[in-house]
């Protein structure tokens, strides 16, 4: 797994990308990434999480669904940003939103 490092990768998803978002979980991706396999940045605040539990965990959390999901996404620079109910779920539940999420960037990457 390849990830997002140095700034201007992640200023790249955000001038150029698309969102999508649900309760848990914003997702930008840029789909004019010039790597052959897809790049995943995590963004976990301070304000949203204020525990660094939390952010660790989600942190793990998407981590975990993006490997599940890497094939279907291909070609992308993909940035996941925390929100605050994160902390107040199970793991299974924030896991399947965000497969969810990935599916549906899959779904509209393919057609």
């Amino acid at each position: 797994m390849q990830r997002l490092r140095q700034r201007h990768e992640y200023e790249a998803v955000f001038a150029h990308g698309r969102t999508f978002s649900s309760r848990l979980y914003v997702v930008r991706i840029n789909p004019h990434s010039n790597f052959s396999v897809a790049r995943l940045g995590i963004i976990a605040a301070r304000k949203a999480l204020p525990r660094a539990v939390d952010r660790n965990r989600g942190k793990r959390l998407v981590r975990e669904a993006f490997r599940q999901s890497q094939e279907g996404l291909a070609a992308i620079d993909v940035v996941v940003q925390l929100r605050s109910p994160l902390a107040k779920l199970d793991n299974a539940t924030a896991r399947n939103d965000l497969l969810g999420l990935f599916a549906r960037i899959s779904k509209d990457r393919n057609t």
